[in-house]
């Protein structure tokens, strides 16, 4: 009697994320956790946007390679928009920048200067530019083009300061502009040089604009 012979298995089928359906995700996310305390609401959005990353390169090959120049060239763009910005906009970057990314509880909580300078230095320096990156530029940018890129990066900061800029209608629009010219520079940045460079520019503007006003406010 002929031994009848198995079919091989069939290759599983790897599941596709659409992107604009990762967006929607990320929307419901923003809107879900308004009632959260702010920090941890933006940094429980943040991971999603790592997770929706995560899901949506299953089973594909990332392949990183940089050099120092590319962190060199990210370290100095990032410098060269931020450090102006600084000094121009201090005191106004001092007083928003605990309200958007810590809360209400800012001056509380401001007292704990090492717990806190801690957190916001993982949270803006390393999460925040990583999984904005990630998701908008090798997501979207890569997958659906500059604009749908930018225009949903600009979208998301909105999502994202929704409960406190929210309040404030000009503060809105204000996020809404810088979002929005920030995610031109970083796409700019993305087709020209890659996502090392682009995600070093990030974390250096959220050092300079983010995390030193608030720091140097407190120590002076």
């Amino acid at each position: 009697m002929k031994r009848q012979r198995s079919s091989p298995n069939p290759v599983a089928k790897r599941f596709e994320l659409d992107p604009y359906f990762a967006c929607l995700i990320f929307a419901g996310a923003g809107l879900g956790t308004l009632g959260l305390p702010t920090g941890l609401r933006l940094v429980l959005l943040w991971t999603t946007l790592l997770i929706l990353w995560l899901v949506y390169r299953e089973g594909q090959p990332n392949r990183l390679q940089y050099g120092l120049a590319d962190l060199g060239r990210g370290l100095g763009i990032g410098l060269g928009v931020s450090v102006p910005l600084l000094i121009l906009t201090y005191r106004p970057l001092a007083t928003a920048v605990p309200i958007l990314y810590i809360g209400n509880t800012a001056r509380s909580m401001l007292e704990e200067a090492s717990t806190v300078g801690t957190l916001a230095f993982v949270s803006l320096i390393l999460l925040a530019p990583l999984a904005e990156e990630l998701f908008f530029r090798d997501i979207l940018h890569r997958e659906r083009g500059f604009w749908a890129g930018t225009g949903l990066y600009a979208a998301a900061g909105v999502i994202l300061f929704l409960p406190t800029a929210g309040q404030f209608f000009a503060v809105l629009v204000a996020v809404s502009g810088a979002t929005t010219m920030l995610g031109i520079l970083y796409g700019f940045l993305y087709e020209r040089y890659g996502a090392v460079t682009t995600t070093a520019c990030h974390a250096t503007i959220n050092l300079v604009l983010l995390f030193i006003p608030v720091t140097l406010n407190r120590l002076l």
